[in-house]
């Protein structure tokens, strides 16, 4: 391998990777529904979240995230907005 062949990471490219975890997580972590970009963004993220989405085509995001998705919270959302 020569040097050429090394890439280091500069400060800039660290900025950037953390820029890109904090961004991921905070999509897997806290958003509910996430749109098509955002889901295709979070698969070649990381192929394994693949599982924790359904495409629902909702006004609300494309994808339903189950990893912060809560039945318990939709009822109660559905409730209230039954109740008006």
């Amino acid at each position: 391998m020569t040097i050429k062949q090394i890439k280091v990471m500069t400060e800039q490219d660290q900025y950037d990777a953390l820029q890109e975890y904090n961004y991921f997580e905070m999509l897997v972590n806290t958003k509910e529904y996430v749109t098509k970009d955002e889901y295709d963004f979070i698969i070649n993220y990381d192929k394994t979240e693949k599982n924790n989405f359904s495409y629902v085509d909702s006004y609300l995001g494309d994808y339903l995230n189950f990893n912060v998705y809560s039945e318990h919270d939709h009822d109660k959302r559905q409730l209230e907005m039954e109740r008006g």
